[in-house]
């Protein structure tokens, strides 16, 4: 009954892939489907941030990934972002939410009037808590120079109440890495001792960090994960 539920809801409102704009089957349509694991991170760009603080990312910020994340946040195609956050979770082998409490990099709330939603929050999923508040305007780091990425401020971020001591961090792409650790940092100062950056996309100087570390982005294994779902993970 739920499947010809879903069936008859595509139907009537069909799903647009978020990187080409075609009606999709399922999360993508097929051809970017593909070109989306062409740019999975093997090494998951495993980084220390801060003190407490590690990052980790699934795919590197170019090609069908690159127009993914600008389909979902630029043209509003965001009906697959949720999907997308499950398929996040399961690429970087997060830990389930019962055992380690999720939340994400929240947007101003000028920002997200202007865009409808937080793509970091969708991706967190329903049952991610929010922990954050941005209490001042950022820019949007994918936008800028490489030159003018080194000097932009991060934006800042307060704690929402006492913040427990392990945290999943969501966000959606990561570039200088300013964004994320000014969240960090916050949920750091809020109570917690560990903090895991999970980001969909990984971009910029970022990126090229990353190919340092690895020569050549190729599709992921699916044995890699944070290290984090036995609890006795890296970070």
């Amino acid at each position: 009954m739920r499947e010809a539920a879903a069936g008859l809801w595509r139907l009537l409102l069909p799903v647009r892939c978020p990187a080409c704009g075609a009606v999709a089957e399922s999360l993508l349509c097929r051809p970017c489907a593909v070109g989306l694991e062409r740019y999975a991170l093997p090494d998951l760009g495993l980084t220390m941030l801060a003190e407490g603080v590690v990052t980790v990312g699934a795919y590197a910020y170019e090609g069908t990934v690159a127009e993914t994340v600008r389909g979902l946040k630029v043209a509003g195609r965001w009906a697959a972002a949720r999907g997308l956050g499950l398929q996040l979770r399961r690429r970087l082998g997060l830990p389930p939410e019962d055992a380690v409490p999720v939340t994400w990099v929240p947007a101003t709330r000028r920002r997200r009037r202007r865009r409808g939603m937080d793509l970091p929050e969708l991706l967190a999923g329903p049952r991610a808590v929010r922990l954050l508040e941005a209490t001042a305007e950022r820019p949007d780091q994918t936008s800028l120079r490489p030159a003018d990425r080194r000097t932009s401020p991060g934006g800042a971020f307060v704690a929402r109440g006492p913040v427990p001591p392990a945290v999943v961090l969501i966000d959606d792409v990561r570039t200088t890495g300013a964004t994320a650790t000014a969240a960090a940092l916050a949920l750091r100062a809020g109570g917690a001792r560990r903090v895991l950056v999970a980001t969909f996309a990984v971009g910029g100087d970022a990126a090229r960090e990353t190919a340092a570390q690895d020569s050549r982005v190729r599709p992921a294994s699916t044995s890699n994960s944070a290290g984090t779902s036995s609890g006795s993970g890296t970070w």
